[in-house]
């Protein structure tokens, strides 16, 4: 890469001596030949120095100005796509912000980027990455007329800019359309498998800077990410709310995680079939000091978008085993105790590696942990899932998939994972035993789940016809408030050092 830019450098210095050297040779005895008179000649001589520096002088600026060029291209073109690079279209966004504004002109800007598009480079490597970003790069350029600005701002990152005489209904109905036609345009296996999210916000109703313009789109694209991915979002002012509502969050979220200040309830599971308490799953419960109680399905995605969830799993594992061995509870009481699990901290080895540190130096006569993981996670990437649980299984983990039933997994994909035990989700359950489509959805994942010989938990049951519905099908756990509320560990203990009796309903 040095030489690719110090040989222009010898080339013009090449250029010039060889060029200088023949001027004075041949210019020298040219004159001599043609003038005698001495005084004459010395005219001459200088007339003909003057205008060697004027030649060379002219000579060098149109070397360097064709060398500076390249070099400019070099650095405002990105090298994989031949499209411009991000500095190239930041400084033609400054340029059409300022040009928009005194003409009165209206654009649109555009950030794309390719969904799970770090799996694909994870999975097949990054050579297939580049493929897939060279042929992206191809088909906006196919798909989009010469007057719309393309650029590859990096990663899997595209920029667009409208032309400036496109109405804003045009432009979004084209970007609309674009979104979708990129990548099902194509015809190539690699293209068809992936989606795009777009961003877009427009000027000058949006913003009037190119900074601005970029932090907006920006907004709209994270907001199209987290609303399932392959969709195009525009920018409005609640997204800027929105958006600094979740980084005070955050921010909190991250002084909760230093302080470990989590609560823990404990959900006990009833064995109809043994009249016992056979397990209970923990769930976590964050208090924040100005909002109350913030609820995990709110909590636990920020935590996964912030990279923190890592440290929450880690303290709900660390708190769990010091609130069970403090209680005194051990095995006989409480045979099983299962944590929810992100499919992000299953696939962080060092994580992992901490946690099965953890348990692994739990008393004996503990309670024995199983990890819950979501069917719909699992799914999302099951050859890394797969190998992950299969790696922990060896080292003695037990993986339960929690809200069976969402996902959309068959049996020959569920058969392959290493499971000891599923949990038909609430979803199922709360209609039984009245909707018919709920019946016989939750009587195929009993039937399934004895197949392939697993534990069945049913989750959300509360009420005696669903419990009764259940057990008649062959499902023989029960967790819910029929059964059980969540309660304090505390509690807990009270309640499986209560008689054995059918639990107050």
């Amino acid at each position: 890469m040095r030489h690719r830019f110090t040989r222009p450098a010898g080339r013009i210095t090449l250029t010039y001596l060889v060029i200088a050297l023949l001027w004075i040779a041949f210019s020298d005895r040219a004159a001599e030949a043609l003038f005698a008179d001495p005084q004459l000649l010395n005219r001459v001589q200088t007339i003909k120095g003057g205008f060697f520096v004027l030649a060379t002088g002219l000579l060098l600026y149109i070397l360097m100005h064709r060398t500076l060029h390249r070099i400019e291209i070099v650095a405002l073109e990105d090298s994989l796509t031949g499209l411009p690079n991000r500095l190239a279209f930041t400084r033609e966004l400054a340029l059409r912000c300022q040009t928009s504004l005194a003409r009165d002109q209206r654009f649109t800007l555009t950030l794309m980027d390719i969904d799970h598009f770090t799996d694909l480079n994870d999975e097949q490597g990054h050579a297939r990455g580049d493929e897939l970003l060279i042929m992206t790069g191809q088909q906006l350029r196919r798909l989009l007329d010469r007057d719309w600005y393309i650029a590859h701002m990096g990663g899997d990152e595209f920029g667009l800019l409208s032309p400036p005489g496109l109405s804003i209904q045009e432009t979004r109905e084209r970007l609309d359309w674009l979104q979708h036609a990129v990548m099902r345009g194509s015809e190539h296996d690699l293209m068809l498998n992936h989606t795009l999210s777009a961003g877009s916000c427009e000027f000058p109703k949006d913003a009037r800077t190119g900074q601005d313009m970029l932090r907006q789109a920006d907004m709209a694209l994270s907001r199209a990410k987290h609303q399932g991915r392959d969709r195009h979002s525009f920018y409005h002012e609640e997204l800027k709310r929105t958006l600094l509502e979740r980084l005070s969050l955050a921010k909190d979220l991250r002084d909760a995680v230093e302080q470990r200040a989590f609560t823990l309830v404990y959900q006990p599971q009833w064995s109809v079939s043994t009249s016992r308490w056979v397990g209970a799953e923990v769930l976590v419960r964050w208090h924040h000091a100005e909002r109350g109680w913030v609820p995990p399905d709110q909590f636990i995605p920020l935590a996964e978008r912030e990279g923190m969830i890592h440290r929450v799993t880690e303290c709900v594992v660390e708190k769990t085993l010091t609130e069970l061995n403090q209680a005194g509870l051990d095995r006989a009481a409480l045979p099983s105790l299962s944590i929810n699990l992100s499919h992000l901290t299953l696939l962080h080895d060092n994580t992992m590696s901490l946690l099965h540190h953890l348990i692994d130096q739990r008393a004996d006569n503990l309670p024995a942990v199983m990890f819950e993981i979501t069917e719909t996670a699992t799914m999302e990437n099951l050859d890394r899932t797969l190998s992950a649980m299969q790696e922990w299984q060896l080292k003695g983990i037990d993986f339960s998939i929690d809200d069976f039933g969402t996902g959309y997994s068959s049996l020959s994909r569920l058969k392959q994972l290493p499971l000891k035990e599923l949990k038909i989700d609430r979803s199922f359950i709360m209609d039984l035993p009245a909707d018919q489509n709920d019946a016989v959805i939750t009587q195929a994942i009993l039937a399934m789940a004895k197949t392939l010989s697993l534990n069945v938990v049913a989750e959300g049951v509360e009420t005696l016809e669903q419990s009764d519905f259940l057990q008649t099908h062959g499902c023989t756990i029960m967790q819910g408030y029929y059964y059980a509320r969540p309660m304090p560990i505390e509690a807990l203990t009270a309640r499986l050092t209560e008689p054995v009796n059918e639990p107050t309903r």
